[in-house]
C-alpha cells in the first residue's frame, strides 16, 4: 500500500505538533527564580502647578526632591541656596508644587497638598492632618457642617494622630471611621 507523500508529511507534522502540545504538560519547562528579587517602586504622584512648563499630575520615583524636579523642568533659572530644607526634603505622594520665577531669575517655591478628591482617585492614602474643610467633604457622609466641626476640633484640641482620633468629634463614631478606613 503506497500512501501519497503529502499525506505522510501531514501525518508526521500532526504527530510532531501533538508531541509538543502534550509534551509540555508532561515535561514542563523549569524556570528558576531570579537570583535577586526586584520590585518596581511605587510611583510618587505629585501635582506640578504654576511655573512649570507642563503642569498637571506626574509620577516621580526614587524620592525626588523639589530641587531635582525644578532642575529638570525649569532649566537656566537660579535655584535657592543648596541647603534650603524645603527644596531638599523628598516629595511625598499627593503633594502639590508651585513655583514662581521672579524678575531677578530667582525661584520661589510653594508646597501644599493636592485636594483629597484627587488623592483618593490616585489611591494615595489620606492623613487627617493634611486635610482641610473641602477635603473632608470628599469623604462619604461628610457635609459642610461636619467638616467645620472637624476643623474646629483640630484647632481646639490639636492634630489627629490617627484616624481613630476623629471619634472625639461629635457626629463621628465607629461606623463612620470604618467606612473611611479604606481612604486612610
Amino acid at each position: 500500500m503506497n500512501l501519497p507523500r503529502g499525506l505522510i508529511l501531514l501525518f508526521g507534522l500532526l504527530l510532531i505538533l501533538t508531541g509538543i502540545r502534550y509534551g509540555r504538560a508532561v515535561f514542563p519547562e523549569r524556570e528558576e527564580p531570579p537570583a535577586v528579587f526586584r520590585s518596581d517602586p511605587e510611583p510618587n504622584w505629585v501635582a506640578l502647578g504654576e511655573g512649570f512648563p507642563d503642569p498637571g499630575v506626574h509620577q516621580f520615583f526614587d524620592g525626588q526632591s523639589p530641587r531635582s524636579v525644578i532642575g529638570m523642568a525649569v532649566k537656566g533659572k537660579q535655584l535657592p541656596p543648596p541647603f534650603d530644607e524645603q527644596l531638599d526634603r523628598p516629595l511625598n505622594p499627593g503633594e502639590f508644587l508651585d513655583i514662581q520665577v521672579q524678575a531677578s531669575g530667582n525661584i520661589e517655591i510653594f508646597r501644599k497638598w493636592m485636594p483629597a478628591s484627587q488623592r483618593i482617585v490616585l489611591g494615595i492614602p489620606l492623613h487627617p492632618d493634611t486635610m482641610v474643610g473641602d477635603d473632608w467633604q470628599a469623604l462619604p457622609g461628610i457635609g459642610p457642617k461636619l467638616a467645620e466641626r472637624i476643623e474646629v476640633d483640630r484647632q481646639k484640641n490639636g492634630d489627629f494622630a490617627s484616624l481613630e482620633d476623629l471619634k472625639r468629634v461629635s457626629g463621628i463614631g465607629k461606623k463612620r471611621i470604618e467606612a473611611w478606613r479604606t481612604f486612610f
